[in-house]
């Protein structure tokens, strides 16, 4: 196991490390998952956005590296999603069990995208031949994928990559903080529904910035309803952005702005309580890694969502 992936399998710090580590990171985290909780405990007006139509139910996971056997029963719902490390090792029998199981499972659309270990899926012949022998599943690489799902239509769009590190495929270059572009992922529309990258963003669900800053600005631009993710297995969890000044702010401390970010944060956390701006719809973010634990020894299923 490289260093970099013996990190992304790290558990979650401590509250007192992550203090000691950085404390002005440490209080935005604090003040800016305290002020989601304080917008989601109030009852929310009914946005024009928001359908009348029937919930559709996304069961979403990642991460479950051959592991898909013990695994709890996926829930019911309308669009299972993976988003990638099928598998360990990526060889075509651990690719061809783990597109079994996918396969077998009842939902009605079944969506995946690569992982770094999912090797083989980066050989077009051994994809090709795979993918024949289960043609009920949608695989995304750097694609969209448009379906109908109780009378509604969504666009979903997924891609495998994630910055460098190893030799791994499905990769690119890792870009700096402060200059956050890379052509990856210019290709994705803002019409977009539901995002699905192996990788997280920077700052949101990534176990402290291991995530990539690009896709944070895609995401800045697109602005999906729904972005699932993995790889980095400590940051597993459900988060909601609102795509406010405030956000800005909080992701201003995690690349390094410290006690001046925090004090945007707190002017902008309380500028945007007075207007109740964070009632907006957002986006939720999904960190669906299914394995966890030191040795990534816990089996802890899929994350259900409901649009």
């Amino acid at each position: 196991m490289s260093g970099l992936d013996s990190i992304l399998k790290r558990r979650a710090p401590s509250a007192w490390h992550r203090f000691l580590a950085s404390p002005s990171e440490y209080l935005a985290q604090f003040v800016y998952y305290g002020r989601l909780r304080s917008f989601e405990s109030r009852p929310s007006p009914i946005k024009r956005s928001q359908s009348p139509s029937r919930p559709i139910r996304l069961v979403c996971i990642s991460d479950t590296h051959s592991t898909h056997a013990s695994q709890p029963p996926l829930p019911e719902g309308d669009i299972l999603i993976h988003a990638g490390d099928l598998t360990y090792s990526g060889t075509p029998a651990e690719l061809e069990s783990a597109l079994g199981w996918l396969d077998s499972q009842p939902q009605s659309v079944k969506i995946f995208v690569a992982g770094n270990h999912d090797t083989g899926l980066a050989d077009a012949r051994e994809r090709e031949r795979l993918l024949n022998r289960h043609p009920a599943l949608i695989y995304l690489d750097d694609e969209e994928t448009t379906i109908n799902v109780h009378g509604r239509t969504l666009r979903i769009y997924g891609s495998p990559r994630t910055p460098k590190h190893g030799s791994w495929p499905f990769q690119y270059p890792r870009v700096p903080a402060d200059a956050p572009h890379t052509d990856v992922w210019s290709s994705i529309s803002p019409a977009t529904d539901i995002l699905v990258t192996h990788g997280p963003p920077m700052s949101h669900l990534d176990c402290g910035g291991l995530g990539c800053a690009a896709l944070l600005e895609a995401l800045w631009r697109v602005r999906p309803r729904v972005h699932v993710f993995g790889h980095v297995h400590a940051g597993r969890g459900l988060e909601r952005v609102a795509w406010g000044r405030s956000q800005r702010a909080y992701e201003g401390v995690c690349r390094g702005e410290g006690w001046l970010g925090l004090a945007k944060l707190l002017c902008w956390t309380f500028v945007e309580k007075l207007r109740g701006s964070l009632q907006d719809d957002g986006t939720v973010l999904v960190n669906a890694a299914a394995v966890g634990g030191l040795r990534d020894d816990r089996r802890l299923g899929a994350i259900v969502v409901h649009i």
